[in-house]
């Protein structure tokens, strides 16, 4: 029997997202850091120029991070695009679609002197057309504002849905579902705002299912981004019942007959 796994043959992966690069992140990123795990981080370049503030339904006034800031907060974490100013994409010509997208990727790249691979899409509203969009300004996935509420990979590269949003009534649900669920190659994803954990008395509960997926040594913290890098890997392997051949540029991970092996770029394990 031969089952996929994750890098260090680990069969899960968990990823936690959150858009908008709000000052609460701080506090966030310290508590990921603290446990161990990894986020991805959407970002609009030109709000954080402009040290955009917005007012919250309760009162708190939601402040966004400089660029210098997040150029030192986000360090081992993804930085992603979230659009250079966050519109609805709905009626938005072609033109205005690829100056959106584009450009962030680009102003990010300056600021973090990374490549810049994720997309998520700002408001609900996304189409073919912004996802060819997407594409064609090189990111390798978008992920859209649909949730999953399952463990499945997202084979859709740029369809990716969110796991669960954290504002879910079945947050707790979703994260014990997936530490016991037996999803070849399960991944599970919680996506949200770091200021919602302030308007929303979030962060003990936040901290204690971060801590209890971290806790588990069959899981690996993961971004987004490496979790869509691994599966486009994993794609490219040809798996027979007498070999594997790896014929990507990554070393991948396999349970064989019981017995957990890695499999490395252009090696053909022979199956015995």
């Amino acid at each position: 029997m031969i089952r996929k796994l994750y890098p260090e043959g680990k069969r899960k992966a968990f990823n936690i997202t959150y858009d908008d690069g709000a000052q609460q992140d701080e506090r966030f990123v310290a508590l990921l850091n603290q446990y161990g795990m990894k986020g991805t981080f959407h970002l609009n370049s030109e709000l954080m120029k402009n040290g955009f503030t917005w007012t919250h339904e309760s009162g708190l006034e939601i402040r966004r991070l400089s660029a210098q800031k997040a150029r030192l907060l986000y360090q081992g974490h993804e930085v992603a695009s979230h659009s250079l100013t966050h519109p609805c994409f709905e009626g938005m010509t072609r033109q205005q679609l690829l100056w959106e997208i584009g450009m962030d990727r680009y102003f990010l790249q300056e600021i973090f002197g990374t490549e810049i691979g994720g997309f998520a899409v700002p408001f609900d509203y996304y189409d073919e057309a912004a996802a060819d969009c997407v594409r064609e300004c090189g990111f390798s996935y978008a992920r859209t504002s649909q949730e999953s509420h399952g463990y499945c990979p997202g084979y859709d590269w740029y369809w990716q849905k969110a796991g669960i949003y954290h504002i879910s009534g079945d947050l707790k649900q979703y994260v014990e579902g997936f530490l016991h669920t037996q999803e070849e190659l399960a991944f599970g994803q919680i996506v949200g705002h770091s200021y919602d954990l302030d308007t929303l008395q979030m962060w003990e509960l936040m901290e204690s299912l971060i801590s209890r997926v971290a806790a588990d040594k069959d899981t690996l913290p993961v971004t987004h981004l490496e979790a869509v890098r691994y599966w486009q890997a994993m794609q490219k392997a040809v798996i027979e019942e007498a070999y594997i051949f790896n014929g990507s540029d990554t070393v991948l991970w396999f349970e064989i007959n019981g017995k957990v092996c890695s499999v490395s770029p252009g090696e053909r394990l022979e199956i015995k």
